[in-house]
């Protein structure tokens, strides 16, 4: 069942558990500083989410329209469109991974388990729905254009790249512990990877992974880390706006508002972000950076073009 059905009095279950999650980080602050997690997110997907469901009857393609700009992901052939919490995770894990080891080759592990431990699902309930989901987006093809009417007339503006320019990936998920003979790998195109390494976001892995089954909380959370990043004077725009931004403006707005409240008061136990919604309005001041610890400096990305070889291990 849809989340849209919650209404005003009855909080979102998902947003509960990352409540309660968030609660825990608290506790171990308080005896000792939690593990220190940073991960990544490039800024074209904190500007846009992903769809948060399966699109009905498999459209070979996606658009998500605001009044920036206009983002289009492509399917491959044979797959879908990335949708839910696990193509965010591995999008998320896919950025952390090019920002931190400064690469566009991916590894994902010899075994199902080391991949989704990886992603920090440890507790046995990540499916093959994972792997399916990091398919899905590495073969996909992301372009993005300017808003319709928004140019002179006769001009065409666009950027366009695929996610992935080879993968081998082979993990028996059935039996999640089962060693392979090499590791499943991803080669990232290099314009999309160095698009990452250049606008890549850091984010709290320890708050990224208390919302892992709760698309619109990752979102709604790498949107208010991403315009913290640089923001030097309050700001405040219709909450309407950020309904949009989100993907939810097909549900009623104030169920969508409740939802986006309840998240944002989970958020703020663990990182005193000054964000507000007020009067139909969306308020956020500069704070203190969403990530605490220590971020990894950039070094010079390095490229592999090469196709994909076996080589066992």
């Amino acid at each position: 069942m849809s989340q849209d059905n919650h209404t005003a009095t009855t909080p979102p279950p998902r947003a509960t558990v990352g409540m309660r999650k968030l609660v825990d980080l608290i506790v171990e602050r308080r005896v000792g500083e939690p593990v220190g997690d940073v991960g990544f997110s490039s800024n074209i997907f904190m500007v846009f989410g992903l769809p948060t469901r399966r699109l009905e009857g498999n459209p070979a393609f996606w658009t998500k329209k605001t009044s920036l700009c206009e983002l289009t992901i492509s399917r491959n052939s044979e797959y879908e469109v990335p949708y839910g919490c696990y193509a965010r995770m591995n999008q998320i894990f896919i950025d952390t991974e090019v920002r931190t080891k400064n690469t566009n080759v991916i590894d994902l592990g010899r075994s199902f388990r080391e991949y989704s431990d990886k992603l920090g699902y440890h507790d046995g309930r990540a499916n093959r729905a994972l792997l399916r989901q990091m398919v899905n987006y590495v073969t996909s093809v992301i372009h993005v254009k300017p808003p319709s009417g928004s140019l002179a007339p006769g001009r065409l503006v666009g950027v366009q790249t695929m996610v992935g320019r080879a993968w081998d990936l082979h993990f028996d998920v059935e039996n999640p512990e089962q060693l392979m003979l090499s590791k499943g790998q991803i080669i990232l195109d290099e314009k999309y990877a160095k698009y990452i390494h250049e606008h890549a976001v850091p984010l709290d892995m320890n708050v990224v992974h208390c919302f892992q089954r709760n698309p619109l909380a990752l979102d709604f959370y790498r949107f208010l880390a991403y315009r913290n990043n640089t923001l030097h004077r309050p700001i405040s725009f219709p909450d309407r706006l950020l309904f949009e931004q989100l993907g939810t403006e097909q549900a009623a707005d104030f169920v969508i508002r409740t939802r986006l409240k309840r998240i944002l008061e989970a958020i703020r136990l663990y990182w005193p972000v000054k964000a507000k919604f007020e009067d139909g309005y969306f308020a956020l001041e500069p704070s203190p950076p969403a990530v605490q610890h220590k971020v990894p400096s950039r070094r010079p990305l390095a490229i592999t073009a090469s196709p994909l070889i076996h080589k066992p291990l």
